[in-house]
């Protein structure tokens, strides 16, 4: 993922040589962690998030997203 003009974007099989940190997980611990169900912490201790780099770059990282409701009004009338 990169930031520029204040927008997230994620670059298809693409790193930067330059990055703080990297994380890997699986598409279904992403979502299980999205939905409330478990914690980037449990499952880093069960071994299903890795982190190499800074592992505090990430966590200045997500400090600075804003946080939204799960089901939010995507159009209000």
């Amino acid at each position: 993922l990169t930031v520029e003009n204040g927008v997230l974007n994620y670059a298809h099989g693409r790193q930067d040589p330059k990055a703080d940190a990297t994380v890997r997980l699986a598409k279904s611990t992403l979502d299980s962690i999205q939905l409330g169900e478990t914690t980037m912490e449990a499952q880093a201790t069960a071994g299903k998030v890795v982190f190499e780099g800074r592992k505090a770059a990430f966590g200045e990282f997500m400090s600075l997203l804003d946080t939204f409701p799960f089901w939010f009004n995507i159009v209000t009338p």
